[in-house]
């Protein structure tokens, strides 16, 4: 739904397409790296995907592109609501078509009357898109959609950050490799007795 959503409005020529079709492309293939790590390491080191070091900077870089993306579609769609009166209700500049404007009549302090002329700027092409309700729920789903992925990658941000943490306060691992056994040192001894001395070699090995 996200993807026929953001192809909506990249079609329309809005620009929110433009800024959010690569973040979901980098969404979707962060996504799949760390389910492919996750499977090759399935026996060696079943559970543990890719460093999360590496998803510090990743979430965080997708997490504030998420901002920006979140932002720039509210003000999107503050736009299409204020453009819905203008380019419906009032009247086309004759010289100049991509136009609109309106008349206001008031009063001055004097009591005389002062008109005064509002413009706006509205395409016919504009005023189809802003009318046209397959495009403002497009522009809906994108905010919806944007603001879960932000929470999502906000949590999958700080849940980063303290694996990081819990893993550079662990004490390191050293490897001890087995060395090899050589042969103890033979002990001599020299028994006391009548019949003189006997020299006893001794071994720990039987």
């Amino acid at each position: 739904m996200l993807g026929l959503s953001v192809s909506s409005t990249w079609r329309r020529g809005s620009g929110v397409g433009i800024l959010t079709v690569p973040i979901a492309i980098a969404i979707a293939v962060w996504t799949i790296a760390e389910l492919v790590t996750l499977f090759i390491r399935r026996k060696n080191a079943p559970g543990r995907g890719i460093h999360p070091g590496a998803h510090v900077g990743v979430q965080l870089i997708l997490f504030l592109a998420l901002i920006l993306a979140v932002f720039y579609s509210c003000m999107l769609w503050k736009s299409i609501q204020r453009s819905i009166e203008p380019c419906n209700e009032w009247s086309r500049d004759p010289k100049h078509p991509n136009w609109v404007t309106q008349n206001t009549t008031e009063t001055d302090v004097g009591g005389g009357l002062h008109i005064s002329t509002s413009s706006y700027y509205c395409p016919e092409s504009y005023r189809n898109r802003v009318n046209d309700l397959s495009y403002r729920s497009a522009v809906q789903a994108i905010i919806a959609f944007c603001t879960l992925l932000w929470g999502i990658h906000f949590v999958l941000f700080v849940r980063a950050c303290v694996e990081t943490q819990r893993r550079n306060s662990e004490p390191p691992v050293m490897m001890v490799y087995p060395q090899t056994a050589w042969p103890a040192q033979f002990e001599e001894s020299h028994p006391q007795g009548n019949s003189g001395p006997i020299l006893m070699k001794h071994t720990h090995y039987r």
